[in-house]
């Protein structure tokens, strides 16, 4: 008996030693991947998109371009097969698979292209690709070749054709005016790996509680192993972190820093990239009448301490910057932006404005804020109505009413404030947005200048409501936020005068004719030198002009659970870019014989 048990206890050994020896374990299908995302869904179109993170990840899986950046961040055709380009730069000729089909069964042709780019090119429309399109004549050469024709070359112009690719025939007969409210902007049709499923909403709001991706069968590549995906939406960060926490989801799309720690560990790994975006403080000079002064620009830049910002709001993950294009292409400049100087800022300050000590601050802001609602106490007094001793005590209310809102706006923090010759008080208004990221450093920059006696408020304003409410009226004074530059480092989007009015990123509404004029010739040459000199020139204008301060480049937190193989993010320009490599992750595994 025991002879046996030793036997078939050595067999089944050496079965299983066979088995190992001659299978494999490898990715299998199925399982359903859950990410938590701050925002809504609100334009699911490639020609919207790139106003919303959240639009922008699901346009990405759900339609193709003609191009496409890998894992690697190395651009590679997509519906594009074979592409040439004339001598001058000016001409690209572009051939097409010819087995793609929408997700509807639809085939994709050259029409679709054509529609597409033609449909951004309508001013109706409004989209903010528009303006990288405008001069460029698309034609249909056959049924799967187009040509693009620039009045002037555009190196990077390649880059540009990663837009998503509409199907013509869904949205041939939507309006121009009706674009934006068309059903398919959240239930769209595409060629990429991912199709719309379902969405669920809260019934009372409309909130958009989570959006399901399947995949899409008719796609002419590598079929993703993933059998769903479920964007779940919550408002701030902090709820991310408990459905993380929670298991609820099994990703965030991201995370700020003091969320990861704590996140971070036996269950979740974290990918860390240094996007090409800068966060930077944008001066709106339309706004209010002393920031028109360069010099009082000058020394607000000169009061802030960048290292401290980074490390105060970033705990020094990132890299301090001073310039819109960014270290790894960033030509030396002959000016030398501001440095830290706050001894030189206070010289410049001294000159228009008076220091005064917080008592006198008090009486001024009580008094001219009592001006200001005198309107309040008039109509108290003219009241008849009501009775000369109850009129007396509303008096006395308000008075009192304001006595407080003025002691409330004295930081215990500002030793002293200022004042010009007409007795109004130096203040500003730094604008950003609910993270904690941008709360720490926007409070570290308020503390630096009131340091120098400027009365300085900070405005929270919540990711969801930034664009609709901030970004379209440029309703700011100095708007603390973050630009994604992309692969090539052209400002031309976000520096050009022609971008002032929104969706365009002129978030300074800086305006300089000769600026504009080196954003256009770099755009135009093929020469690498060339670009890289006018983009010395261009920033020794805004090293001179100060319309915003740069502060640093952060690092991107992607969290993601350790159930999730396959993740194989080596470089990322944008966060979509996250999902390169998305039909290459798996839950499930099986075994396989070895070849």
């Amino acid at each position: 008996t025991t002879g046996l048990i030793i036997f078939f206890v050595s067999a089944l050994a050496a079965g299983s030693i066979w088995l190992l020896q001659n299978q494999t374990v490898v990715p299998d299908r199925g399982g359903d991947y859950t990410e938590a995302m701050v925002g809504q869904p609100k334009y699911v179109n490639p020609l919207f998109a790139s106003t919303n993170d959240v639009d922008t990840d699901l346009a990405s899986l759900i339609y193709s371009g003609l191009f496409k950046y890998n894992n690697k961040q190395e651009l590679v055709p997509d519906l594009a097969t074979s592409y040439t380009v004339s001598t001058d730069g000016r001409i690209y000729d572009i051939q097409l698979r010819e087995d793609v089909q929408w997700s509807d069964g639809e085939p994709l042709t050259a029409s679709d292209i054509v529609f597409t780019f033609q449909t951004i090119q309508d001013p109706e429309i409004g989209s903010p690709l528009l303006t990288t399109f405008q001069d460029v004549e698309i034609t249909q050469t056959g049924d799967f070749s187009i040509r693009f024709t620039r009045k002037e070359p555009f190196a990077p112009f390649l880059g540009s054709l990663t837009v998503g690719i509409l199907p013509q025939h869904i949205w041939i007969t939507v309006p121009p005016s009706g674009i934006r409210l068309a059903k398919n902007n959240l239930q769209p049709v595409g060629s990429g790996p991912w199709q719309f499923g379902k969405m669920t909403k809260q019934d009372s709001t409309g909130f958009i509680e989570s959006y399901t991706l399947v995949p899409n069968e008719h796609y002419y590549e590598h079929k993703p192993y993933l059998n769903k995906l479920v964007f779940q939406y919550y408002f701030s960060y902090s709820e991310v972190a408990i459905a993380l926490r929670s298991k609820s989801v099994m990703a965030s799309s991201f995370l700020p820093n003091d969320l990861t720690d704590k996140i971070v560990g036996k269950n979740f790994q974290l990918h860390q990239f240094k996007l090409p975006q800068y966060t930077a403080l944008f001066f709106n000079q339309d706004s209010i009448a002393v920031l028109k002064d360069a010099n009082f620009r000058l020394a607000l830049n000169l009061a802030l301490d960048k290292n401290k910002i980074l490390k105060d709001g970033l705990g020094d993950r990132g890299q301090v910057t001073n310039s819109p294009i960014l270290t790894e292409s960033e030509p030396s400049s002959s000016s030398t932006f501001p440095g830290f100087d706050p001894s030189k800022a206070d010289e410049l300050l001294s000159k228009s404005w008076t220091k005064i000590q917080p008592e006198d601050f008090y009486t001024l802001e009580y008094e001219a804020t009592i001006k200001e609602k005198q309107s309040f106490f008039d109509e108290i007094k003219n009241n008849t109505t009501t009775p000369a001793e109850e009129r007396e005590a509303q008096i006395k209310k308000l008075e009192e009413e304001i006595s407080s809102m003025v002691r409330e706006s004295m930081n215990p923090n500002q030793s002293y404030y200022r004042k010009n010759k007409n007795n109004e008080i130096l203040s500003l208004m730094i604008t950003t947005v609910e993270t904690s990221e941008y709360q720490a450093v926007a409070e570290a920059i308020a503390n630096m200048w009131r340091a120098l006696g400027i009365k300085t408020d900070v405005e929270i304003i919540g990711s969801s409501q930034i664009s609709r409410d901030v970004l379209r009226s440029r309703d700011y004074e100095i708007l603390l936020y973050g630009e994604i530059v992309g692969a090539d480092p052209d400002p031309y989007p976000f520096w050009h005068s022609s971008q002032i009015a929104y969706p365009g990123l002129n978030l300074s509404l800086f305006v300089n004719r000769a600026a504009d004029k080196l954003l256009e010739d770099a755009r135009a040459t093929t020469t690498a030198s060339v670009r890289i000199d006018n983009y010395k020139k261009f920033q020794d204008i805004l090293a001179k002009e100060i319309p915003a301060v740069f502060l640093y480049t952060p690092t991107y937190n992607f969290v993601v659970s350790k159930d999730i193989k396959g993740v194989n993010l080596q470089n990322i320009i944008a966060p979509a870019d996250r999902f390169n490599d998305l039909n290459n992750w798996y839950i499930k595994t099986k075994h396989q014989w070895k070849d």
